[in-house]
């Protein structure tokens, strides 16, 4: 069945052309220029009976869900495709703007971008063969909420998806990894897609500049390259957080799929299928501490850091660190029980959009906001599928998803996060269950 499937890449710069907010950390810096460009890639392809889908990645932090569902009318309307076959992801990356914050004039810019990445995508579509394959990326990411135990990555697993022409011509190459491109600390004033530039770049160095290169972020609610969330959001000194360390993680990632790309082969002759569908996930029902008790232990915090910060022996100790640690804590501890307590008619649960793509013996499925790593490796462990992809930041943003163990630990992602510890499981659920729809 030579030529049978049509695939297609586009990309487009959605750098914005004015300084804006940064999104990213504990902090309300604005942009002062460009280090490298933000995109928005996509990939197009469709099978021998002229069902088609696209995949697109977006360099942001996020994007709302209004601003997600504009893209997706826009293309449907621009090729044709129903609404609901196009897929959107963001990278997450530290180093962009604030979509929320950024104004309509960078929100149409990006709704515009977006619209033509998946247009050329689409326009380009060629008889063409894809393959699919994986490797381990095992320096780049950590556990950040388990670094005394060696910050273990719960899931190295790469994804890569392989296109090319009927000539065997390499047109594009999309890795899939969790791990927060956050490398860069909140210091950081230039737009940058951060570890995953570097990557993409040293991949193109080798494949050739012409070849779509495109990041899809996966789990990575605990997963950055080496630090806890709470240090990176007081502003520790890290010194080793400069775009020299980001371009070493990025090479770890080249390395990683060069080496695999040889032994990935292609097939024309793929089945495309794809299911959307909502669920609804439970939100919480009771916080840690009352409102009371967070207002005293806020105040007992910043008593104490401003006691210790007045002492010259403590300073750029980490002893004064973990008091800076403790401060940000607690008043985030503080500022989430209020929206808690003080929210009437407290809403039991969300309704979540989920997506699922299979191409062939492989399947990828979305998930909401920052998922951590071991509720997206459980999916791949009971999916009945050879390669399981779980794409996160997809559908919009509804923020930090940890496992119900992790409710016990607390700390940033757990205090901050508004779902219940039944979530683990009912995102489970819901992504197997949209995943044995296509088995």
């Amino acid at each position: 069945m030579s030529g049978a499937m049509k695939v297609g890449v586009g990309e487009t710069v959605i750098t914005p052309k004015e300084n804006l907010l940064l999104r990213g950390f504990a902090r309300s810096q604005v942009a002062t220029g460009v280090h490298d460009d933000l995109h928005a890639r996509s990939l197009y392809i469709e099978d021998a009976k002229g069902f088609g889908v696209i995949l697109m990645t977006l360099s942001l932090v996020y994007i709302d869900r209004e601003l997600l569902l504009k893209i997706r009318e826009t293309i449907s309307k621009k090729i044709g495709i129903p609404e609901k076959r196009t897929l959107i992801t963001c990278t997450h990356t530290h180093a962009g703007p604030w979509i929320q914050k950024a104004g309509e004039k960078y929100r149409k810019y990006v709704l515009d971008q977006a619209v033509a990445s998946a247009n050329t995508a689409y326009e380009n579509r060629a008889p063409g063969k894809l393959g699919i394959g994986t490797t381990e990326v095992l320096e780049l990411g950590r556990n950040r909420r388990r670094l005394l135990y060696g910050g273990i990555h719960p899931d190295p697993q790469v994804g890569i998806i392989k296109a090319e022409n009927t000539k065997g011509k390499l047109l594009g190459i999309f890795f899939v990894y969790g791990c927060h491109p956050s490398a860069l600390d909140w210091q950081n004033r230039l737009y940058s897609e951060d570890w995953p530039y570097y990557a993409i770049k040293g991949i193109k160095e080798k494949v050739g500049k012409d070849v779509c290169v495109g990041y899809f972020q996966s789990c990575q609610g605990d997963i950055n390259v080496g630090y806890s969330s709470e240090l990176s959001a007081v502003g520790v000194d890290m010194p080793v957080r400069t775009y020299w360390y980001i371009e070493v993680k990025g090479n770890q990632m080249v390395k990683a799929v060069l080496d695999a790309l040889p032994g990935i082969t292609t097939s024309d002759n793929q089945k495309i299928a794809m299911v959307t569908d909502f669920f609804d996930y439970p939100l919480r029902e009771s916080f840690p501490v009352t409102l009371e008790q967070a207002e005293k232990d806020a105040e007992v915090a910043n008593k104490k850091l401003s006691i210790m910060e007045k002492k010259g022996e403590l300073q750029g100790t980490r002893k004064l660190d973990h008091i800076r640690f403790e401060h940000f804590s607690a008043n985030q501890r503080l500022e989430t029980a209020k929206i808690f307590y003080e929210t009437k008619d407290r809403p039991s649960k969300l309704n979540i959009e989920q997506q699922s793509i299979q191409i062939g013996n492989t399947v990828i499925v979305s998930v909401p906001g920052e998922v951590f790593s071991e509720i997206g490796l459980q999916i791949k462990k009971r999916s009945p599928f050879k390669n399981t992809f779980v794409l996160a930041i997809s559908g919009g943003y509804e923020g930090y998803m940890p496992t119900a163990k992790e409710f016990i630990e607390g700390d940033y992602e757990v205090d901050g996060c508004k779902y219940s510890p039944k979530a683990e499981q009912t995102c489970v659920n819901c992504s197997l269950d949209l995943i044995n729809r296509l088995k």
